[in-house]
Protein backbone atom coordinates (compact mmCIF):
# COMPACT_ATOMS: atom_id res chain seq x y z
CA UNK A 1 0.00 0.00 0.00
CA UNK A 2 1.11 3.59 -0.62
CA UNK A 3 1.41 5.98 2.35
CA UNK A 4 -1.16 8.55 3.45
CA UNK A 5 -1.01 11.68 1.27
CA UNK A 6 -3.52 14.44 2.18
CA UNK A 7 -4.28 16.44 -0.97
CA UNK A 8 -7.07 18.71 0.26
CA UNK A 9 -7.37 20.52 3.57
CA UNK A 10 -9.92 19.99 6.33
CA UNK A 11 -12.02 22.96 5.20
CA UNK A 12 -12.70 21.25 1.87
CA UNK A 13 -13.48 18.05 3.71
CA UNK A 14 -15.90 19.85 5.97
CA UNK A 15 -17.64 21.51 3.02
CA UNK A 16 -18.01 18.20 1.20
CA UNK A 17 -19.34 16.47 4.28
CA UNK A 18 -21.73 19.35 4.91
CA UNK A 19 -23.03 18.88 1.37
CA UNK A 20 -23.47 15.22 2.24
CA UNK A 21 -25.66 16.11 5.19
CA UNK A 22 -27.69 18.51 3.04
CA UNK A 23 -28.05 15.82 0.39
CA UNK A 24 -29.36 13.40 2.96
CA UNK A 25 -31.85 15.92 4.20
CA UNK A 26 -33.08 16.53 0.67
CA UNK A 27 -33.24 12.79 -0.02
CA UNK A 28 -30.93 13.09 -2.97
CA UNK A 29 -30.92 10.18 -5.44
CA UNK A 30 -28.47 7.44 -4.56
CA UNK A 31 -26.06 5.51 -6.72
CA UNK A 32 -27.32 2.18 -8.01
CA UNK A 33 -25.14 -0.89 -7.45
CA UNK A 34 -23.64 -2.53 -10.50
CA UNK A 35 -24.82 -6.13 -10.88
CA UNK A 36 -23.17 -9.22 -12.37
CA UNK A 37 -25.91 -10.40 -14.68
CA UNK A 38 -24.32 -13.36 -16.46
CA UNK A 39 -21.07 -15.06 -17.42
CA UNK A 40 -18.76 -12.19 -18.35
CA UNK A 41 -20.81 -9.81 -16.21
CA UNK A 42 -22.66 -7.85 -18.89
CA UNK A 43 -24.12 -8.09 -22.39
CA UNK A 44 -20.69 -7.72 -24.02
CA UNK A 45 -19.16 -10.31 -21.68
CA UNK A 46 -16.20 -7.95 -21.17
CA UNK A 47 -15.96 -8.24 -17.38
CA UNK A 48 -16.22 -4.52 -16.58
CA UNK A 49 -17.92 -3.41 -13.37
CA UNK A 50 -18.61 0.00 -11.84
CA UNK A 51 -17.92 -1.40 -8.36
CA UNK A 52 -14.63 -1.15 -6.44
CA UNK A 53 -13.56 -4.70 -5.66
CA UNK A 54 -11.82 -5.93 -2.48
CA UNK A 55 -8.38 -4.55 -1.63
CA UNK A 56 -7.30 -7.68 0.21
CA UNK A 57 -8.18 -11.35 0.61
CA UNK A 58 -10.10 -10.69 3.84
CA UNK A 59 -13.36 -12.64 3.77
CA UNK A 60 -16.75 -11.06 4.27
CA UNK A 61 -18.32 -14.50 4.73
CA UNK A 62 -17.84 -18.10 3.62
CA UNK A 63 -19.79 -21.33 3.48
CA UNK A 64 -22.77 -22.62 1.57
CA UNK A 65 -24.48 -25.74 0.29
CA UNK A 66 -22.19 -28.52 -0.80
CA UNK A 67 -21.43 -29.00 -4.47
CA UNK A 68 -19.47 -31.43 -6.65
CA UNK A 69 -18.82 -28.75 -9.29
CA UNK A 70 -18.35 -24.99 -9.06
CA UNK A 71 -20.87 -23.13 -11.22
CA UNK A 72 -21.05 -19.45 -12.18
CA UNK A 73 -22.65 -17.17 -9.56
CA UNK A 74 -24.66 -14.13 -10.67
CA UNK A 75 -25.60 -11.09 -8.61
CA UNK A 76 -28.47 -8.61 -8.52
CA UNK A 77 -28.81 -6.10 -5.72
CA UNK A 78 -28.30 -7.72 -2.32
CA UNK A 79 -28.60 -11.32 -3.54
CA UNK A 80 -26.28 -13.80 -5.22
CA UNK A 81 -27.61 -16.82 -7.13
CA UNK A 82 -25.97 -20.09 -8.12
CA UNK A 83 -26.52 -23.82 -8.52
CA UNK A 84 -25.02 -26.08 -5.88
CA UNK A 85 -24.88 -29.59 -7.30
CA UNK A 86 -24.56 -32.47 -4.85
CA UNK A 87 -25.30 -35.28 -7.31
CA UNK A 88 -26.07 -36.20 -10.90
CA UNK A 89 -29.55 -36.34 -12.45
CA UNK A 90 -29.26 -40.13 -12.71
CA UNK A 91 -28.66 -40.35 -8.94
CA UNK A 92 -31.46 -38.16 -7.68
CA UNK A 93 -33.13 -35.38 -9.67
CA UNK A 94 -33.31 -32.79 -6.89
CA UNK A 95 -29.58 -32.48 -6.31
CA UNK A 96 -28.89 -29.33 -8.32
CA UNK A 97 -31.07 -26.60 -6.81
CA UNK A 98 -31.00 -22.91 -7.58
CA UNK A 99 -29.81 -21.23 -4.37
CA UNK A 100 -30.22 -17.58 -3.38
CA UNK A 101 -27.92 -16.16 -0.70
CA UNK A 102 -27.72 -12.80 1.02
CA UNK A 103 -24.80 -10.95 -0.54
CA UNK A 104 -23.93 -9.24 2.76
CA UNK A 105 -24.08 -12.20 5.14
CA UNK A 106 -24.09 -15.43 3.12
CA UNK A 107 -27.41 -16.44 4.67
CA UNK A 108 -29.41 -18.80 2.47
CA UNK A 109 -32.60 -16.99 1.43
CA UNK A 110 -34.39 -19.62 -0.63
CA UNK A 111 -33.90 -22.77 -2.68
CA UNK A 112 -35.84 -23.77 -5.80
CA UNK A 113 -35.68 -27.12 -7.59
CA UNK A 114 -36.35 -26.94 -11.31
CA UNK A 115 -38.72 -29.83 -12.16
CA UNK A 116 -36.99 -32.89 -13.59
CA UNK A 117 -38.22 -34.77 -16.66
CA UNK A 118 -36.65 -38.00 -17.85
CA UNK A 119 -33.48 -37.23 -19.77
CA UNK A 120 -33.02 -33.76 -18.28
CA UNK A 121 -29.58 -32.48 -17.30
CA UNK A 122 -28.18 -30.71 -14.26
CA UNK A 123 -29.81 -27.37 -13.49
CA UNK A 124 -27.80 -24.28 -14.40
CA UNK A 125 -28.35 -20.60 -13.74
CA UNK A 126 -28.37 -18.61 -16.97
CA UNK A 127 -28.38 -15.16 -15.39
CA UNK A 128 -30.35 -12.58 -13.45
CA UNK A 129 -31.94 -9.36 -14.61
CA UNK A 130 -34.72 -7.02 -13.47
CA UNK A 131 -35.94 -9.15 -10.58
CA UNK A 132 -35.89 -12.46 -12.45
CA UNK A 133 -33.31 -15.22 -12.20
CA UNK A 134 -33.21 -17.65 -15.12
CA UNK A 135 -32.48 -21.37 -14.95
CA UNK A 136 -32.88 -24.50 -17.05
CA UNK A 137 -32.12 -28.22 -17.18
CA UNK A 138 -31.02 -28.04 -20.82
CA UNK A 139 -27.48 -28.50 -22.07
CA UNK A 140 -24.97 -31.34 -21.77
CA UNK A 141 -23.33 -30.31 -25.01
CA UNK A 142 -26.67 -29.35 -26.61
CA UNK A 143 -27.86 -32.96 -26.28
CA UNK A 144 -30.65 -32.10 -23.84
CA UNK A 145 -33.53 -29.74 -24.63
CA UNK A 146 -35.61 -28.24 -21.83
CA UNK A 147 -37.55 -25.10 -21.04
CA UNK A 148 -36.18 -21.94 -19.49
CA UNK A 149 -37.59 -20.94 -16.10
CA UNK A 150 -37.90 -17.40 -14.75
CA UNK A 151 -37.85 -17.30 -10.95
CA UNK A 152 -38.67 -14.40 -8.68
CA UNK A 153 -35.50 -13.11 -7.03
CA UNK A 154 -37.36 -12.47 -3.77
CA UNK A 155 -38.60 -15.96 -2.96
CA UNK A 156 -37.76 -18.23 -5.91
CA UNK A 157 -41.29 -18.92 -7.08
CA UNK A 158 -41.78 -19.60 -10.79
CA UNK A 159 -42.90 -16.54 -12.74
CA UNK A 160 -43.09 -18.26 -16.10
CA UNK A 161 -41.80 -21.20 -18.13
CA UNK A 162 -40.68 -20.56 -21.69
CA UNK A 163 -42.97 -21.59 -24.52
CA UNK A 164 -40.12 -23.25 -26.36
CA UNK A 165 -37.29 -25.50 -25.26
CA UNK A 166 -33.64 -24.47 -25.48
CA UNK A 167 -30.55 -26.70 -25.54
CA UNK A 168 -27.89 -24.30 -24.24
CA UNK A 169 -25.96 -25.03 -21.06
CA UNK A 170 -23.83 -23.48 -18.35
CA UNK A 171 -20.69 -23.10 -20.48
CA UNK A 172 -22.62 -21.32 -23.25
CA UNK A 173 -24.02 -18.74 -20.88
CA UNK A 174 -26.76 -16.21 -21.60
CA UNK A 175 -26.69 -12.43 -22.10
CA UNK A 176 -29.48 -9.86 -22.01
CA UNK A 177 -30.97 -7.34 -24.41
CA UNK A 178 -31.38 -3.77 -23.08
CA UNK A 179 -35.01 -4.53 -22.17
CA UNK A 180 -33.98 -7.63 -20.19
CA UNK A 181 -34.86 -10.31 -22.76
CA UNK A 182 -32.51 -13.32 -22.47
CA UNK A 183 -30.39 -13.92 -25.58
CA UNK A 184 -29.44 -17.58 -25.68
CA UNK A 185 -26.75 -18.86 -28.00
CA UNK A 186 -26.41 -22.60 -28.46
CA UNK A 187 -24.84 -25.06 -30.90
CA UNK A 188 -27.38 -24.72 -33.71
CA UNK A 189 -29.72 -21.95 -32.58
CA UNK A 190 -30.04 -18.49 -31.07
CA UNK A 191 -33.17 -17.53 -29.15
CA UNK A 192 -34.53 -14.26 -27.88
CA UNK A 193 -37.04 -14.99 -25.11
CA UNK A 194 -39.50 -12.35 -23.93
CA UNK A 195 -38.64 -11.48 -20.32
CA UNK A 196 -42.28 -10.63 -19.62
CA UNK A 197 -43.94 -13.96 -20.37
CA UNK A 198 -41.42 -16.50 -21.75
CA UNK A 199 -42.68 -16.38 -25.32
CA UNK A 200 -40.15 -16.64 -28.14
CA UNK A 201 -39.48 -13.27 -29.74
CA UNK A 202 -37.38 -14.91 -32.44
CA UNK A 203 -35.26 -17.98 -33.14
CA UNK A 204 -32.39 -18.04 -35.63
CA UNK A 205 -30.31 -20.90 -37.03
CA UNK A 206 -26.54 -20.92 -36.73
CA UNK A 207 -23.68 -23.48 -36.91
CA UNK A 208 -21.48 -23.56 -33.83
CA UNK A 209 -18.11 -25.26 -33.79
CA UNK A 210 -18.16 -27.40 -30.63
CA UNK A 211 -21.34 -27.84 -28.63
CA UNK A 212 -21.28 -26.44 -25.13
CA UNK A 213 -19.33 -23.18 -25.58
CA UNK A 214 -21.43 -21.37 -28.16
CA UNK A 215 -22.82 -18.38 -26.31
CA UNK A 216 -23.52 -14.96 -27.80
CA UNK A 217 -22.47 -11.41 -26.96
CA UNK A 218 -24.61 -8.29 -27.48
CA UNK A 219 -23.62 -4.72 -28.32
CA UNK A 220 -26.17 -2.06 -29.28
CA UNK A 221 -28.54 -3.79 -31.74
CA UNK A 222 -26.11 -6.55 -32.71
CA UNK A 223 -25.89 -10.17 -31.55
CA UNK A 224 -22.49 -11.77 -32.22
CA UNK A 225 -21.66 -15.47 -32.36
CA UNK A 226 -18.73 -17.49 -33.68
CA UNK A 227 -19.70 -20.12 -36.24
CA UNK A 228 -17.95 -22.86 -38.16
CA UNK A 229 -17.12 -22.14 -41.80
CA UNK A 230 -15.07 -23.77 -44.52
CA UNK A 231 -11.45 -23.51 -43.38
CA UNK A 232 -12.18 -22.23 -39.90
CA UNK A 233 -14.61 -19.86 -38.24
CA UNK A 234 -16.44 -16.60 -38.83
CA UNK A 235 -17.93 -14.01 -36.54
CA UNK A 236 -21.57 -13.49 -37.46
CA UNK A 237 -23.80 -10.54 -36.75
CA UNK A 238 -27.52 -11.04 -36.20
CA UNK A 239 -30.06 -8.26 -35.76
CA UNK A 240 -31.10 -7.96 -32.12
CA UNK A 241 -34.66 -6.73 -32.81
CA UNK A 242 -35.54 -9.33 -35.48
CA UNK A 243 -32.98 -12.16 -35.35
CA UNK A 244 -32.13 -11.72 -39.01
CA UNK A 245 -28.63 -12.76 -40.06
CA UNK A 246 -26.84 -9.71 -41.48
CA UNK A 247 -23.23 -10.55 -42.39
CA UNK A 248 -20.06 -12.38 -41.31
CA UNK A 249 -16.33 -11.74 -41.05
CA UNK A 250 -13.70 -13.33 -43.23
CA UNK A 251 -12.60 -16.80 -42.15
CA UNK A 252 -10.41 -17.12 -39.07
CA UNK A 253 -8.33 -20.26 -39.84
CA UNK A 254 -8.67 -23.32 -37.63
CA UNK A 255 -10.82 -26.31 -36.89
CA UNK A 256 -12.47 -26.02 -33.43
CA UNK A 257 -13.19 -23.28 -30.94
CA UNK A 258 -14.65 -23.51 -27.43
CA UNK A 259 -14.77 -19.83 -26.46
CA UNK A 260 -17.49 -17.21 -26.80
CA UNK A 261 -16.97 -13.73 -28.29
CA UNK A 262 -16.41 -10.63 -26.17
CA UNK A 263 -17.32 -7.06 -27.14
CA UNK A 264 -15.63 -3.98 -25.69
CA UNK A 265 -17.49 -0.78 -24.76
CA UNK A 266 -16.29 0.75 -28.06
CA UNK A 267 -17.85 -2.11 -30.07
CA UNK A 268 -14.60 -3.95 -30.87
CA UNK A 269 -15.22 -7.71 -31.06
CA UNK A 270 -12.63 -10.03 -29.54
CA UNK A 271 -12.26 -13.74 -30.23
CA UNK A 272 -9.77 -16.21 -28.79
CA UNK A 273 -9.85 -18.73 -31.63
CA UNK A 274 -7.81 -21.62 -30.19
CA UNK A 275 -7.72 -25.40 -30.45
CA UNK A 276 -4.32 -26.30 -28.92
CA UNK A 277 -2.50 -25.87 -32.24
CA UNK A 278 0.00 -22.98 -32.23
CA UNK A 279 -0.16 -22.59 -36.01
CA UNK A 280 -3.78 -21.42 -35.88
CA UNK A 281 -4.28 -20.35 -32.24
CA UNK A 282 -4.79 -16.58 -32.39
CA UNK A 283 -6.56 -13.84 -30.47
CA UNK A 284 -8.42 -11.51 -32.86
CA UNK A 285 -9.74 -7.97 -32.63
CA UNK A 286 -12.43 -7.21 -35.20
CA UNK A 287 -14.35 -4.10 -36.18
CA UNK A 288 -17.99 -3.88 -37.22
CA UNK A 289 -18.66 -0.71 -39.22
CA UNK A 290 -22.37 -1.44 -39.66
CA UNK A 291 -21.91 -3.06 -43.07
CA UNK A 292 -19.11 -5.58 -42.57
CA UNK A 293 -16.87 -7.17 -39.93
CA UNK A 294 -13.14 -6.85 -40.58
CA UNK A 295 -10.06 -7.88 -38.63
CA UNK A 296 -8.07 -5.09 -36.95
CA UNK A 297 -5.22 -7.27 -35.66
CA UNK A 298 -4.41 -10.73 -34.34
CA UNK A 299 -1.77 -12.11 -31.99
CA UNK A 300 -0.78 -15.65 -30.94
CA UNK A 301 -2.99 -17.00 -28.15
CA UNK A 302 -2.80 -19.73 -25.58
CA UNK A 303 -5.30 -22.54 -25.76
CA UNK A 304 -8.31 -22.16 -23.49
CA UNK A 305 -11.93 -23.25 -23.28
CA UNK A 306 -15.07 -21.79 -21.71
CA UNK A 307 -13.17 -18.54 -21.14
CA UNK A 308 -14.39 -15.07 -20.21
CA UNK A 309 -11.76 -12.39 -20.91
CA UNK A 310 -11.86 -8.72 -19.92
CA UNK A 311 -11.37 -5.12 -21.05
CA UNK A 312 -9.53 -2.61 -18.87
CA UNK A 313 -10.77 0.89 -18.15
CA UNK A 314 -8.39 2.29 -20.77
CA UNK A 315 -9.57 -0.21 -23.40
CA UNK A 316 -6.59 -2.54 -22.93
CA UNK A 317 -7.34 -6.23 -23.31
CA UNK A 318 -6.60 -9.04 -20.85
CA UNK A 319 -6.06 -12.46 -22.43
CA UNK A 320 -3.98 -15.63 -22.30
CA UNK A 321 -0.85 -15.71 -24.46
CA UNK A 322 1.00 -18.93 -25.42
CA UNK A 323 2.64 -20.69 -22.52
CA UNK A 324 -0.25 -19.94 -20.10
CA UNK A 325 0.88 -16.33 -19.75
CA UNK A 326 -1.64 -13.74 -18.61
CA UNK A 327 -1.03 -10.51 -20.55
CA UNK A 328 -2.46 -7.06 -21.15
CA UNK A 329 -2.64 -5.92 -24.78
CA UNK A 330 -2.66 -2.54 -26.44
CA UNK A 331 -6.13 -2.24 -28.03
CA UNK A 332 -4.77 -0.43 -31.08
CA UNK A 333 -2.37 -3.12 -32.31
CA UNK A 334 -2.39 -6.08 -29.91
CA UNK A 335 1.13 -5.55 -28.63
CA UNK A 336 1.85 -6.71 -25.07
CA UNK A 337 1.84 -3.87 -22.54
CA UNK A 338 2.17 -5.88 -19.32
CA UNK A 339 2.49 -9.49 -18.24
CA UNK A 340 1.67 -11.37 -15.04
CA UNK A 341 3.86 -14.24 -16.17
CA UNK A 342 2.81 -17.87 -16.31
CA UNK A 343 -0.38 -18.75 -14.42
CA UNK A 344 0.05 -22.18 -12.76
CA UNK A 345 -2.71 -24.71 -13.26
CA UNK A 346 -4.42 -22.58 -15.87
CA UNK A 347 -7.59 -24.12 -17.36
CA UNK A 348 -10.71 -21.95 -17.90
CA UNK A 349 -9.84 -18.29 -17.29
CA UNK A 350 -12.59 -15.97 -16.04
CA UNK A 351 -12.06 -12.30 -15.30
CA UNK A 352 -13.58 -9.14 -13.85
CA UNK A 353 -12.31 -5.54 -13.92
CA UNK A 354 -13.40 -3.18 -11.16
CA UNK A 355 -13.95 0.60 -11.17
CA UNK A 356 -10.31 1.18 -10.19
CA UNK A 357 -9.13 -0.88 -13.19
CA UNK A 358 -7.97 -3.82 -11.10
CA UNK A 359 -8.25 -7.31 -12.56
CA UNK A 360 -9.76 -10.25 -10.67
CA UNK A 361 -8.84 -13.52 -12.31
CA UNK A 362 -9.72 -17.18 -11.85
CA UNK A 363 -7.46 -19.78 -13.42
CA UNK A 364 -10.42 -22.18 -13.71
CA UNK A 365 -8.30 -25.07 -12.47
CA UNK A 366 -9.27 -28.00 -10.30
CA UNK A 367 -6.76 -29.15 -7.65
CA UNK A 368 -4.71 -25.98 -8.22
CA UNK A 369 -7.68 -23.62 -8.59
CA UNK A 370 -6.85 -20.06 -7.60
CA UNK A 371 -8.34 -16.57 -7.50
CA UNK A 372 -6.00 -13.64 -8.16
CA UNK A 373 -6.19 -9.88 -7.78
CA UNK A 374 -3.93 -7.78 -9.99
CA UNK A 375 -3.37 -4.09 -10.48
CA UNK A 376 -4.14 -2.84 -13.99
CA UNK A 377 -0.46 -3.39 -14.92
CA UNK A 378 -0.73 -7.05 -13.80
CA UNK A 379 1.38 -6.70 -10.68
CA UNK A 380 -0.16 -9.11 -8.19
CA UNK A 381 -2.02 -7.72 -5.18
CA UNK A 382 -3.16 -10.96 -3.57
CA UNK A 383 -4.37 -14.47 -4.34
CA UNK A 384 -6.27 -17.27 -2.63
CA UNK A 385 -6.61 -20.99 -3.32
CA UNK A 386 -10.10 -22.07 -4.45
CA UNK A 387 -10.07 -25.80 -5.09
CA UNK A 388 -11.91 -26.87 -8.26
CA UNK A 389 -12.98 -23.29 -9.05
CA UNK A 390 -13.96 -24.29 -12.62
CA UNK A 391 -16.40 -21.51 -13.76
CA UNK A 392 -17.28 -20.49 -10.20
CA UNK A 393 -16.51 -16.81 -10.65
CA UNK A 394 -15.38 -14.19 -10.11
CA UNK A 395 -18.62 -12.20 -9.88
CA UNK A 396 -18.54 -8.60 -8.69
CA UNK A 397 -21.60 -6.97 -7.15
CA UNK A 398 -22.94 -4.36 -4.76
CA UNK A 399 -20.44 -2.56 -2.51
CA UNK A 400 -17.62 -4.24 -4.36
CA UNK A 401 -18.50 -7.70 -3.10
CA UNK A 402 -16.56 -10.37 -4.97
CA UNK A 403 -18.12 -13.86 -4.95
CA UNK A 404 -16.44 -17.10 -5.98
CA UNK A 405 -17.54 -20.71 -5.68
CA UNK A 406 -15.54 -23.87 -5.20
CA UNK A 407 -16.54 -27.42 -4.30
CA UNK A 408 -17.75 -28.86 -1.03
CA UNK A 409 -19.21 -26.02 1.03
CA UNK A 410 -16.80 -23.48 -0.45
CA UNK A 411 -18.81 -20.40 -1.35
CA UNK A 412 -17.13 -17.18 -0.32
CA UNK A 413 -17.39 -13.42 -0.56
CA UNK A 414 -14.67 -10.79 -0.28
CA UNK A 415 -15.36 -7.13 0.46
CA UNK A 416 -13.48 -4.08 1.68
CA UNK A 417 -15.92 -2.09 3.89
CA UNK A 418 -15.26 1.28 2.30
CA UNK A 419 -16.64 4.21 4.24
CA UNK A 420 -17.50 2.19 7.37
CA UNK A 421 -15.01 4.09 9.51
CA UNK A 422 -16.74 3.36 12.83
CA UNK A 423 -16.89 -0.32 11.84
CA UNK A 424 -20.48 -1.00 12.86
CA UNK A 425 -21.32 -2.74 9.58
CA UNK A 426 -23.12 0.31 8.17
CA UNK A 427 -22.13 3.36 6.14
CA UNK A 428 -24.07 6.40 7.32
CA UNK A 429 -23.77 9.75 9.06
CA UNK A 430 -22.18 8.16 12.13
CA UNK A 431 -19.07 7.53 10.03
CA UNK A 432 -18.46 11.19 9.16
CA UNK A 433 -16.34 12.18 12.16
CA UNK A 434 -14.32 8.98 11.86
CA UNK A 435 -13.75 9.60 8.16
CA UNK A 436 -12.46 13.10 8.88
CA UNK A 437 -10.11 11.71 11.51
CA UNK A 438 -8.72 9.08 9.13
CA UNK A 439 -8.24 11.80 6.54
CA UNK A 440 -6.42 14.20 8.90
CA UNK A 441 -4.93 12.12 11.73
CA UNK A 442 -4.03 8.62 10.58
CA UNK A 443 -2.17 7.60 13.77
CA UNK A 444 -4.82 9.15 15.97
CA UNK A 445 -7.52 7.12 14.23
CA UNK A 446 -5.56 3.92 14.82
CA UNK A 447 -5.01 4.78 18.50
CA UNK A 448 -8.64 5.76 19.12
CA UNK A 449 -10.01 2.60 17.52
CA UNK A 450 -7.64 0.13 19.13
CA UNK A 451 -9.75 -2.41 20.98
CA UNK A 452 -13.11 -1.39 19.51
CA UNK A 453 -15.88 -3.91 20.23
CA UNK A 454 -16.70 -4.05 16.54
CA UNK A 455 -14.53 -5.92 13.98
CA UNK A 456 -11.07 -4.34 13.69
CA UNK A 457 -11.22 -0.83 12.24
CA UNK A 458 -8.78 0.17 9.55
CA UNK A 459 -8.13 3.72 8.32
CA UNK A 460 -7.75 2.27 4.82
CA UNK A 461 -11.56 1.96 4.80
CA UNK A 462 -11.42 5.69 4.02
CA UNK A 463 -9.86 4.87 0.64
CA UNK A 464 -13.28 5.16 -0.95
CA UNK A 465 -12.03 5.47 -4.54
CA UNK A 466 -9.65 2.48 -4.21
CA UNK A 467 -6.58 4.32 -5.49
CA UNK A 468 -4.33 3.18 -2.61
CA UNK A 469 -4.33 6.68 -1.06
CA UNK A 470 -6.46 8.20 1.67
CA UNK A 471 -6.85 11.84 0.72
CA UNK A 472 -9.22 14.54 -0.41
CA UNK A 473 -10.07 12.69 -3.58
CA UNK A 474 -11.96 10.16 -1.44
CA UNK A 475 -14.44 12.75 -0.18
CA UNK A 476 -16.92 12.65 -3.05
CA UNK A 477 -16.83 8.86 -3.08
CA UNK A 478 -17.46 8.78 0.68
CA UNK A 479 -20.47 11.05 0.18
CA UNK A 480 -21.81 8.63 -2.44
CA UNK A 481 -21.42 5.72 -0.03
CA UNK A 482 -23.22 7.55 2.77
CA UNK A 483 -26.06 8.51 0.45
CA UNK A 484 -26.35 4.92 -0.74
CA UNK A 485 -26.47 3.71 2.86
Amino acid sequence: MLPYHPRKNSLLAGIALLSCAVGLALQAPVAVADDWYNSGGNAGRNGQSAEFGPDTANLLWSGGRTSLIAWQPVIEGERVFMVRQSGWPSDEPEKSPVVAMDLNTGTELWVTHIPFNTGDWTTWVAGVRDGQVYASRAGNGASVSAQLYALDVGDGHVLWISDDEIDAGAYDGVVFAPDGDPIIGSFRDIWRIDAYDGSTVWQAARSGSVSGSCGAAVHDDAVYVIDAAYGGHVVKRYDLPTGAFLYASDVLPGFTIQNTPMVGPDGTIYVSRTQNNPTVDYFYALEDDGAQITAKWSVPAGWSTSSEFAIGLDGSVYMMAPGDELVRLDPTNGSIIDSAGVIPGFSKPRMAVDAAGRLFFSNGAFSSGRLYSFNADLTERWSAAVTNINIGGPALGARGTLVVCGVGTDVRAYRTPRGDLNCDGLVNGFDIDHFIQALEDWDGYIADHDGDPFPPCDPWYADCNADDHVDGFDIDWFVELVLAG
